[in-house]
C-alpha cells in the first residue's frame, strides 16, 4: 500500500511497467475488506454478539482514531496549500467559519480529509452492518453458496457500471449522488467482506482446504496474475490509457485480487505450520500487527513531508527513485508510529491502550528523542528536507512521553518503599 502510494507520487502516468506493478499492489483494497470480514465473523460466530457493545467498542477503536486524523490532516492539507494564513482565512468570517464546518463534515462523512482515510469511513460502514449480516450466515446456513453467488454477481455489476458512462437514471437525483460517492461505500467491496465473512463461518472445513491445495493455490494464482498483467500489456499497446487499464474497479483485475489473496492465505498455513512462539520472526510479525493500523494512517503524513525532497530528484533513475523513497517513507512512519504508541495519545491516533508504562524505558525514550530532535534539526535546516521538521515533531513527543513514564515509575517506586516501610 505505502509502495503503491510512493509510485503514484513518482512514476508518470505513461510509465507501463509502474502501471504494471500498480496493478497487483492495489490487491491490499479488498483483502483489507475481506479480511475485516474474516476476522469479525470469526470472533463471533460461536458466541452472542450484542450490537450496541460491539458497536461502542468498535467506534471506540477506530472512529476516534479516524476523527483525530481527519482532523489532522484537512488541518494539515491547508496548511500546505497556504500556511499560517491560510489557516487564519478558514476563520476570517462567520461566512469563513461556517464553510470550514461544512467542509469538516463533508470529509468526516465521505473520509476524504486524506486520500487514504476513506478506508475507515468503510471500516465503519462494515461495524454499522456486520450484526445483520452475522444474522444473515447464521441464518442461510447451508445455501452461504448461493449467498455468494449472488453477491459476486452484484459485485461484478457495480464494477462494470463504474468504469462505463452512467446509464440515463444514473445522471440525476439521490442515484447520481451515491454514483459519484460509491467507491467511500461499502458496496463496491461487499463481496469480499462476505467471502470473508463467509470463510471465517466455514473456518475448520476452509483451513483444511486450504492447507490441502495451498500449492495448487499458488500455482494457479501465479497463472491468473501473469494472465492479468499479459492482458495488462495487450490493452495498453492496443491504446488503452494506463490509468485506465491499472483501475482497481475493472472486472477483469478482480480476478488477480482474488488471486493473490488466496495465494497470501495458502503462504500463511505455511507460517502457521512453521511459526515457534517468541522467535524473533515471530515477534516481528505481532509487533508489525500491533502497528499496522497507525502506519497505515500515519504514513499520508510522512511521504507527504517527503514528497518536496523527491520531486527535487524527478528527473533521476525512476525504479532507483522510488526504492529509496519508500524505504524513506517507511523508516519514517514506523519511527512516528513507534512514538505514539508510547505516548499519551496512543489510543485517539494510533487505536491502540498505550504501551504499559511499566514495560517502557524511559532513558532509552529520552535519549533517542533527543537523538531524533537533533537530527530533525539537521535535516530540516542543513539539509533543507521538510520532513525534518516530522522528525523534529516526533523526537520532542517521544521526549516528553519519557518524562510521564518516568514520573509514574518514580511515583510507583516511591510508593512501594513506603508500603515495604509500612510492613
Amino acid at each position: 500500500m505505502i509502495l503503491d502510494h510512493v509510485i503514484l507520487g513518482i512514476a508518470t502516468p505513461a510509465n507501463v511497467a509502474a502501471g504494471g506493478v500498480g496493478i497487483f499492489l492495489r490487491y491490499t483494497r479488498y483483502s483489507f475488506f475481506a479480511l475485516t470480514g474474516f476476522v469479525l465473523t470469526y470472533q463471533y460466530r460461536h458466541r452472542e454478539l450484542r450490537p450496541v457493545q460491539f458497536w461502542r467498542r468498535r467506534y471506540k477503536l477506530i472512529g476516534l482514531p479516524f476523527l483525530v486524523w481527519s482532523l489532522f490532516y484537512w488541518v494539515y492539507g491547508r496548511y500546505e496549500g497556504g500556511g499560517f494564513g491560510g489557516l487564519h482565512d478558514l476563520v476570517d468570517s462567520a461566512a469563513d467559519v461556517e464553510l470550514a464546518a461544512k467542509s469538516i463534515a463533508y470529509d468526516l462523512i465521505t473520509g476524504n480529509a486524506w486520500y487514504h482515510l476513506y478506508f475507515l469511513s468503510v471500516s465503519m460502514q462494515i461495524y454499522a452492518v456486520f450484526p445483520a449480516m452475522l444474522w444473515l450466515l447464521r441464518r442461510t446456513w447451508g445455501a452461504h453458496r448461493y449467498l455468494l453467488a449472488v453477491s459476486l454477481a452484484v459485485q461484478m455489476t457495480l464494477l462494470y457500471i463504474m468504469v462505463h458512462p452512467p446509464m440515463p437514471f444514473l445522471t440525476h437525483g439521490p442515484q447520481e449522488v451515491l454514483m459519484r460517492h460509491l467507491v467511500v461505500t461499502i458496496l463496491p467491496y461487499q463481496f469480499f467482506i462476505l467471502a470473508g465473512g463467509v470463510a471465517a463461518m466455514h473456518y475448520a472445513a476452509f483451513q483444511a482446504f486450504m492447507i490441502r491445495w495451498r500449492w495448487a493455490f499458488l500455482a494457479l494464482g501465479g497463472a491468473v496474475v501473469t494472465g492479468t498483467l499479459l492482458y495488462y500489456l495487450h490493452d495498453v499497446d492496443s491504446g488503452e490509457p494506463i490509468v485506465r487499464a491499472t483501475n482497481v474497479f475493472m472486472a477483469h483485475n478482480s480476478f488477480a485480487y482474488i488471486a493473490i489473496i488466496l495465494m497470501l492465505y495458502s503462504l500463511g498455513t505455511m507460517w502457521q505450520d512453521r511459526r515457534r512462539p517468541g522467535s524473533v520472526t515471530d515477534t516481528v510479525m505481532r509487533t508489525a500487527a500491533d502497528r499496522s493500523f497507525g502506519i497505515y494512517l500515519a504514513h499520508a503524513w510522512a511521504l507527504a513531508e517527503l514528497e518536496p525532497t523527491i520531486h527535487e530528484h524527478l528527473d533521476s533513475s525512476p525504479g532507483l527513485l522510488i526504492v529509496i523513497s519508500f524505504v524513506a517513507t517507511v523508516a519514517l512512519t514506523v519511527f512516528v508510529v513507534e512514538v505514539l504508541r508510547r505516548s499519551p495519545i496512543s489510543l485517539i491516533t494510533t487505536g491502540r491502550s498505550t504501551i504499559d508504562w511499566r514495560s517502557q524505558t524511559p532513558v532509552r525514550s529520552l535519549l533517542t528523542g533527543m537523538a531524533a530532535v537533533a537530527i530533525g534539526i539537521i535535516v530540516r535546516d542543513g539539509m533543507g528536507v521538510p520532513a525534518g521538521d516530522l522528525l523534529t515533531a516526533a523526537g520532542a513527543l517521544l521526549m516528553v512521553s519519557a518524562g510521564i513514564v518516568f514520573a509514574r515509575q518514580w511515583t510507583h517506586r516511591n510508593d512501594r518503599l513506603h508500603a515495604e516501610e509500612i510492613i
